[in-house]
């Protein structure tokens, strides 16, 4: 194609009220040629939103300005044929308006003529595009360190500024085939991590309702009140249509209030282009809320493949149903796209989870996902799930506290609305020791994934650590439907240590049939009845135990843990000894698991904790 000499002759003829494009009128409606003529009669000046409602609207408003507002200057741009993210006519102020900065001519029978721009300018304007063509990524580095020291420079006064929160309710699912509820899934976490890092100190996210997948088929925001934990100003919810290689975003952005709308909007977009688009709805939410935008680069366009492959895979990792379905799906979004960040972060917790559950094989599935984590962290370095999953790794598996560290806060930085980043620290922490500082983290988790499992579930634990059994009750109660396994063997520890033992057994009673254990419950209630709860406790240990060593390769943690709940304090100990050399991941909580205390007093236990060289916090 090419390349234009010169910008359009632009004139704005107001005494016939149009806008005319290289000799050509250009069809421009009523309130955005209103809006074009304030804009051009202050040439140069900012202009504020607040002074546009007022002239055009007037006072007595009885329209949503702010959309008139959008929806006017998009289509000035479309006219102008101008662009936001590199605007020759029209700069948007961030938070405050916009300025007409292009050559124009206004012809006005009350107005002399405003010349154009001397070709000689013109010239220069044309030279300086081919130039920012030619040198584009190092214009952007220097934008972004421009708004980095703008915004450093503005830290101190915006400190009073409140902080907002907005409520993200899953997108439904409105295509006609119903498997496409990972798709949407996808969208919706992809709005919450671009929200989440458009300015950490001045906007927060929270997940809010259930998933696409678990959705009923009506509208999920009425009565949606306040979600617990934080208190949101906003709610956005929306919904996703697809028709092949088309799929149609609708977003509504709201106050809590009232109910009111702030933006509404629709978007046709192929496939490929969806995740970039979150970033664009992102931007866009911010520029509604006068948010200042900081310098995150936009998720670049993918296939339709890459990004179906992709998002199937988180869909699949957050099911646990089929253990190598995320395997597949994120290797064959790799094949296809080999320099594609988000999924190799995927190979990276699917073989960091594969390596903490499956002792088998465990050491080369570490291998894989350092691999993995360490190529995405290339391609992307500020990545947050990458960091995410570096933190793991290096916490876990490598025992280097001090990068562990690093990585997770690094997560945190990037996108503080995370529940994955908050998590991560929170293992850091209890590692650490600092049991109190780690519930808060799981809190903080839950308060932005209220209905998340896994949230809830790891929230449960640190309460048990903390010795919080109240709170550690009352999460697991909240557990009972979607992870009965889980929430009825962990009430059964929690309500024993209250000493609520009928209670204890009865939650005991249904969590082994769960477990696959229903043969072990006439014993274990006749011996509570005949011997007492430690002996029914005890009983159930030993089975455990049997169980564990007839494995070709037993789980030392698992092991360890038998041995201390069955009352062989010398077997746990010498167990736990022999974990610290495979750096067994389990042996992370030894200091602060409830299991361990009988053998806290014994010798060989502060050797074993001077072995493993805990960090301190």
């Amino acid at each position: 194609m090419p390349e234009k000499a010169l910008l359009p002759d632009l004139v704005l003829d107001l005494t016939s009220f149009q806008l005319i494009r290289a000799g050509r009128p250009v069809k421009l409606e009523k309130t955005p040629m209103e809006v074009l003529s304030l804009l051009v009669r202050r040439r140069g000046a900012l202009v504020t939103r607040g002074e546009i409602v007022h002239t055009i609207w007037g006072d007595a408003v009885h329209v949503d300005v702010d959309a008139g507002i959008n929806t006017a200057i998009r289509k000035i741009r479309q006219a102008l044929d101008d662009h936001s993210d590199s605007p020759l006519y029209l700069e948007t102020v961030i938070g405050k308006g916009y300025r007409f900065m292009g050559p124009i001519t206004i012809v006005d029978g009350h107005v002399p003529a405003t010349p154009l721009a001397s070709s000689a300018e013109r010239m220069w304007r044309s030279k300086g595009i081919k130039a920012a063509v030619l040198l584009g990524a190092a214009l952007a580095t220097v934008f972004l360190l421009a708004i980095a020291a703008v915004h450093r420079d503005a830290a101190g006064a915006s400190k009073d500024q409140v902080r907002l929160v907005i409520a993200v309710v899953p997108l439904q699912n409105l295509s006609e085939n119903p498997g496409e509820d990972y798709f949407v899934d996808g969208l919706t976490d992809e709005i919450l991590t671009q929200l989440g890092q458009l300015n950490p100190e001045r906007l927060g996210v929270v997940k809010y309702g259930p998933s696409a997948s678990v959705q009923q088929a009506k509208p999920v925001s009425a009565g949606l009140g306040k979600p617990s934990g934080a208190q949101a100003q906003y709610s956005l919810e929306g919904s996703v249509r697809r028709q092949g290689e088309q799929a149609r975003i609708s977003i509504r952005l709201s106050r809590m209030t009232d109910q009111a709308t702030i933006w509404t909007e629709s978007f046709d977009r192929k496939v490929g282009d969806t995740l970039s688009l979150q970033s664009e709805i992102a931007q866009r939410i911010g520029n509604e809320l006068q948010v200042q935008v900081l310098g995150r680069n936009s998720p670049r366009p993918a296939s339709a493949e890459v990004v179906e492959a992709y998002l199937r895979g988180r869909f699949e990792m957050s099911r646990h149903t089929a253990p190598d379905a995320a395997r597949v799906y994120f290797e064959r979004a790799t094949a296809l796209d080999a320099s594609y960040a988000p999924a190799y972060a995927g190979l990276a917790h699917f073989y960091r989870s594969r390596a903490v559950v499956d002792d088998e094989g465990s050491e080369q599935a570490w291998v894989l996902a350092e691999r993995y984590a360490t190529q995405a962290l290339a391609l992307d370095p500020n990545y947050p799930e990458a960091h995410a999953a570096i933190a793991q790794i290096k916490l876990m598996h490598d025992w280097d506290w001090r990068a562990a560290r690093e990585h997770a806060l690094r997560a945190l930085q990037l996108n503080p609305s995370s529940p994955e980043a908050h998590a991560v620290y929170a293992r850091y922490l209890r590692t650490a020791g600092n049991v109190r500082e780690a519930v808060n983290q799981h809190k903080q988790a839950v308060a932005l994934d209220p209905l998340g499992v896994d949230m809830r579930a790891q929230l449960t634990l640190s309460y048990i650590f903390a010795r919080d059994y109240q709170n550690g009750v009352a999460t697991a109660r909240s557990l009972l439907t979607d992870d009965p396994q889980f929430a009825h063997g962990v009430l059964c520890v929690n309500l024993g240590h209250l000493n609520q033992f009928d209670e204890s057994v009865a939650e005991c009673r249904k969590a082994l049939p769960l477990d696959g254990h229903a043969h072990w419950v006439p014993g274990y209630v006749r011996e509570y009845h005949e011997h007492g709860y430690q002996a029914a406790m005890s009983l159930i240990a030993k089975q455990e135990l049997k169980e564990i060593q007839k494995l070709p390769q037993p789980d030392l943690w698992g092991l360890a843990n038998a041995y201390a709940s069955a009352g062989m304090p010398d077997e746990a100990i010498r167990t736990l000894l022999k974990g610290v050399k495979s750096h067994e991941p389990g042996l992370l909580q030894v200091r602060v698991d409830p299991d361990f205390d009988p053998i806290r007093s014994d010798p060989r236990y502060a050797e074993l904790i001077r072995q493993v060289g805990f960090p301190t916090e």
